[in-house]
């Protein structure tokens, strides 16, 4: 599988790193550091994912189409052909803005409009119900944006979560939540069987290497250069495999059950 960071090639898994902001590794529980690891160390777990796609582009960008504003990051947006699947990951991370709480922020409302209805055009050809932007005040707008990234992306869509379990303190994450969120959205796109949604939830253990960093301070650049050193070492974690849960669709977007 080809690796890109947003669309630059990337000589190795190591050289990945390298393009990073050192912000993104200020803590060991931020959800990019097992992901990380799931890309070098991920095995059969990894395949299971990434089934036959053939191109991996972490931190993939897309630009609003509409307005002025951040380009939406996806973590993984995996390629082959027509196809694309927007990935997600999360850790320990809360669960994010709604877009009513979105569109409330900042300077210029009428701007914030513009881009929520950007994002909804690029969603709208794969929709089965015309789409109005005053739906979708419920709707978590990162998850907006990451859905319209894969439509950007591919003409047959999918997204993904992917929810790392247990947590590091041992405790099982919000994942109902996750799955509520993705079934909500999904359901105001028309439930389109061609635009399918899931959870994946990763099972993971964590090695001596990883409890090594576990404890470092958070927001310290010490902390970040440690981190990219334990992942470019031995493995972080074992990954002991991952459930699939769908919300919609006829195309698998990834994983069997562990």
């Amino acid at each position: 599988m080809k690796l890109y960071f947003d669309k630059q090639p990337v000589a190795s898994y190591d050289d990945l790193l390298l393009h990073y902001k050192a912000s993104e590794f200020e803590s060991p529980a931020r959800s990019t550091v097992p992901l990380l690891s799931l890309l070098k160390h991920g095995g059969e777990v990894l395949n299971s994912i990434v089934q036959d796609f053939t191109e991996a582009h972490l931190e993939f960008c897309v630009d609003p189409v509409l307005g002025v504003g951040k380009p939406s990051h996806t973590d993984v947006m995996l390629l082959h052909g027509d196809q694309s699947l927007a990935i997600e990951a999360k850790w320990t991370e809360p669960r994010y803005a709604t877009v009513g709480e979105w569109l409330a922020q900042g300077t210029n409302p009428d701007n914030r409009r513009a881009v929520m209805t950007g994002w909804l055009q690029l969603l709208q050809p794969h929709a089965t119900k015309q789409l109005e932007l005053g739906g979708f005040e419920c709707a978590v707008y990162q998850m907006v944006h990451r859905a319209a990234s894969a439509c950007a992306a591919g003409r047959e869509p999918a997204l993904a979560y992917l929810q790392f379990s247990p947590l590091p303190d041992g405790s099982a994450p919000h994942s109902g939540q996750l799955l509520d969120d993705l079934g909500h959205l999904h359901d105001l796109l028309g439930r389109p069987e061609k635009f399918p949604f899931c959870l994946l939830e990763v099972v993971v253990k964590t090695t001596a290497a990883f409890e090594e960093i576990r404890d470092l301070p958070k927001a310290c650049p010490e902390t970040a250069e440690a981190v990219k050193k334990s992942l470019c070492g031995g493995p972080l974690f074992e990954f002991e495999g991952v459930r699939q849960y769908a919300v919609g669709g006829v195309r698998s977007a990834g994983a069997g059950a562990s």
